[in-house]
């Protein structure tokens, strides 16, 4: 059997499969942003206003604070900004792993020394820590603002050891996959990777035809489990870089 007629075979068998398939073929593209909160004393109206701007672009997003930031933000701006029901301390999560899953991108809007320090030295030992480890380990996409590198957290002097620590760390940081950039360009940053980099579908037969579909910039097809995946849809996808991954 050739190679021509075991193509047209895939093709009639994928089109039969999808008129007897009930559930819907509609592509659904996630927008759920998780933004970490350290301990800053930056003033904090930039970052929540650059955060809203990705609310109004469609953005679902929860807000994390870590346990230093529930000591020194002003939480009640956040709040009224947020809600109190999307705002979460680390110390009170649960299935840690499961955020990972869930949110597409990671944005650290005010990222202090400490957290920068312990992200660049790779001490996870904070849930907070461990999330954007776990991200970046994964390949999504992790944010963050470089104000505090730009201007000192510190009431002294800043010497040389101390831009020197600040260089190696920012080194450190891009090499491990953190995008920095400045705090008025977070919302750009997020928005301008849209969702359209990873999709959802639903229907329990992933065809060639559904490959085809999906906008040119979607890397990501995230698919009910179990579902049946037709050899010839794994061959597009593997052909336009589109990684499989079985929804949790």
């Amino acid at each position: 059997m050739n190679q021509e007629l075991i193509d047209q075979i895939r093709k009639i068998v994928e089109r039969v499969m999808q008129e007897q398939t009930p559930v819907s073929t509609q592509i659904i593209h996630e927008k759920r942003l998780l933004a970490i909160f350290g301990a800053t004393q930056l003033e904090l109206h930039e970052a929540i206003q650059q955060l809203h701007t990705c609310r109004q672009n469609g953005w679902k997003i929860t807000i994390i604070l870590s346990d230093l930031a529930t000591k020194v933000a002003n939480l009640e701006s956040i709040h009224v900004a947020f809600g109190e029901e999307n705002v979460l301390q680390e110390n009170a999560l649960s299935n840690i792993a499961t955020f990972v899953e869930t949110y597409q991108q990671i944005v650290l809007p005010v990222f202090s020394y400490p957290m920068a320090a312990k992200l660049a030295l790779r001490l996870v030992d904070t849930p907070c820590t461990y999330l954007v480890f776990e991200a970046l380990s994964k390949g999504k996409k992790v944010i963050a603002a470089s104000d505090a590198f730009n201007q000192s957290e510190v009431s002294v002097k800043t010497g040389p050891i101390f831009s020197k620590l600040k260089n190696d760390y920012v080194n450190t940081l891009s090499e491990l996959g953190v995008q920095l950039v400045p705090m008025t360009q977070i919302a750009e940053s997020i928005v301008k990777r849209t969702s359209d980099s990873r999709a959802i579908v639903e229907n329990i037969l992933i065809s060639a035809t559904t490959i085809s579909n999906l906008d040119t910039d979607v890397q990501e097809l995230i698919y009910a489990n179990p579902a049946i995946i037709t050899p010839l849809a794994r061959e597009h996808a593997k052909k336009r870089g589109i990684e499989l991954i079985p929804k949790n």
